[in-house]
């Protein structure tokens, strides 16, 4: 989705900015940089934490499934301790062509929100994370970085930070449809190498969708293939479909207008191939 010239004007400020409590210090790569933040105190039982990528100008990172080439970011949190849960959640991408293939991507700067669940919410966390990615302009090279946070229940609130989480948080896919934005059918084409995926956005818009499989898929992006009013066809071969025994959900992000809804589809048997 389109970033607005405040919102990187102020990532680009904090980018300037010394690192402190609530910040890690910036690593380093190719075409980039990537830093770990925090908002402050626990809110609802978890701590709100960011993975902050700032991507120089025809940069781009890779969403959590890449499309057709890249690399999505691995996020290991092994070495943190007192953590029960962490969840990390994936703003509406991009859809890239570079003329060779179709990624699906984010440019500028991103904020992959983290919700941290303590296991003991008394005691202090660390956050730990061991984070590998692909980043590419005209090349496409490997970027890698361990980054650590201390997070107690007496944190005092980071407004920058906050101010970053809660930007990106906004452009998390809803999980629940609307009456006029939702994935309103999904069926095997009667070739029987795609699926067929039916989808509703406001005619004034232009809606665009993402996929992504369980770990072991190399899915393509999804095509549009008819319109007809409010209504949109989209077509996703079926070639690369894996499942697993922990996942066997299809993931679809619909983008339109400035807002995104993520629905999951079970993975009929037919459709792996």
């Amino acid at each position: 989705m389109k970033r607005s010239v405040l919102a990187l004007a102020l990532t680009l400020f904090v980018f300037a900015s010394p690192a402190h409590a609530a910040m890690t210090g910036w690593t380093e790569v190719q075409g980039g940089a990537v830093r770990l933040i925090a908002s402050g105190p626990m809110k609802d039982g978890h701590y709100e934490a960011g993975l902050e990528f700032l991507l120089e100008p025809g940069w781009h990172t890779y969403w959590r499934y890449p499309g057709e080439a890249g690399i999505p970011p691995q996020i290991d949190t092994t070495g943190s301790t007192n953590i029960k849960t962490t969840e990390v959640l994936y703003p509406a991408p991009e859809r890239y062509d570079d003329g060779f293939s179709e990624s699906i991507v984010y440019h500028n700067g991103i904020v992959l929100p983290l919700r941290v669940e303590p296991e003991n919410p008394g005691q202090a966390v660390t956050l730990s994370l061991d984070v590998f990615f692909g980043i590419c302009n005209e090349i496409c090279v490997p970027g890698e970085a361990s980054l650590t946070l201390d997070l107690t229940p007496d944190n005092q609130t980071d407004s920058l930070a906050q101010t970053l989480i809660l930007r990106d948080l906004e452009a998390v896919p809803a999980k629940q449809p609307s009456a006029d934005l939702k994935i309103s059918a999904i069926a095997l084409s009667a070739s029987g190498d795609a699926v067929e995926i039916e989808v509703q956005a406001p005619e004034d818009t232009t809606p665009d969708l993402f996929a992504a499989a369980p770990e072991g898929s190399y899915i393509g992006l999804p095509k549009p293939a008819g319109q007809g009013g409010e209504k949109t066809l989209w077509r996703l071969p079926l070639k690369g479909m894996k499942t697993t025994e922990t996942d066997d959900d299809l993931r679809l992000v619909l983008t339109a207008g400035g807002r995104a809804v993520e629905q999951l589809f079970p993975i009929d048997p037919a459709w792996v191939k």
